[in-house]
């Protein structure tokens, strides 16, 4: 764990936060230099079930939010993507743990700045909109990415980073090696 200028909620605190949780790296394998195209391609990192099924009875809201360029890219459709949400869906509700209070994904290129596309915010602004009591300073943001550390300082978030060897950065409140790990840690 690194210095970190927020504190993490206590169990009992975190019943009032959002939670906001990219996908790939935080919740499924990454593949590095692509993208997980269909069903077959997602697969759950180690301990990401259980972590979930915690993170479920802990937090108020949980969000997902990714980025999924490969679907202007023409390397996957948007139905391909809905599969692969209903991959994860199907893997959670198999062990009885509920589906994420909402998803949502900015299929854009790097190169076109949408305003959805992390890190920029809209992602989060347009959760806001759909549910009115998300406070940004009871929320957390847990990525992989240096845009993912961006998005959260634009609203003031704190800022958890699981680790992944495609990304060198230093811009987290708090870093840890795995989702499980995160969730171990929280008091």
């Amino acid at each position: 764990m690194t210095e970190h200028n927020r504190y993490l909620p206590s169990r009992q605190q975190a019943t009032e936060y959002t939670l906001f949780l990219d996908r790939d790296g935080v919740i499924n394998e990454p593949i590095v230099n692509d993208y997980a195209r269909k069903p077959e391609d997602f697969v759950f990192c180690a301990g990401a079930i259980d972590a979930i099924a915690e993170l479920r009875s802990i937090f108020k809201k949980i969000v997902l939010v990714t980025n999924q360029q490969g679907v202007h890219r023409g390397l996957m459709s948007e139905k391909d993507l809905e599969d692969v949400h209903l991959k994860m869906y199907n893997g959670l509700k198999s062990k009885g743990i509920r589906y994420f209070d909402g998803i949502l994904f900015a299929p854009y290129l790097k190169t076109v700045n949408h305003k959805w596309r992390k890190p920029s915010n809209g992602m989060l602004l347009k959760a806001k909109e759909y549910s009115t009591d998300i406070e940004w300073s009871k929320s957390i943001m847990v990525g992989d990415s240096p845009g993912d550390m961006q998005l959260a300082d634009s609203l003031e978030l704190i800022k958890v980073r699981i680790e992944n060897p495609q990304f060198s950065f230093d811009n987290q409140d708090y870093k840890f090696k795995s989702l499980a790990e995160f969730v171990d840690c929280l008091s």
